[in-house]
């Protein structure tokens, strides 16, 4: 229908996905030896953009030092990326929803 539209559900499938990474982070924030993960966001839109395919690409995050068992998830750095990444699938929605009611009220003749 419309590249915008098509361009903000991409946004929230690669947000969708990177909670679910971000997630298991979290929960593996005691885990002797893990190793945080994450995507490229920008990389992953890019992609995306480029065709139709859907495979995501997880890196092992950047972080600081590893804590003495080995593992590198930084609970403040993960919150962060959560939040980041809820506020932007949020954002991606209200502006779906909005190109949504644009085009009802442009089938209905206006307002």
């Amino acid at each position: 229908m419309d590249r915008s539209m098509d361009l903000l559900k991409k946004i929230m499938d690669i947000c969708a996905y990177r909670q679910k990474i971000l997630a298991s982070n979290i929960a593996n924030v005691d885990t002797p030896n893990y190793k945080a993960k994450d995507i490229d966001f920008q990389a992953e839109l890019k992609k995306a953009l480029e065709s139709n395919e859907i495979s995501y690409s997880i890196i092992e995050a950047p972080t600081t030092m590893p804590n003495r068992d080995g593992n590198t998830v930084n609970i403040e750095i993960e919150m962060t990326k959560l939040t980041e990444t809820h506020l932007l699938y949020n954002t991606a929605v209200q502006l779906l929803s909005t190109r949504i009611r644009m085009l009802k009220d442009a089938i209905k003749g206006g307002r």
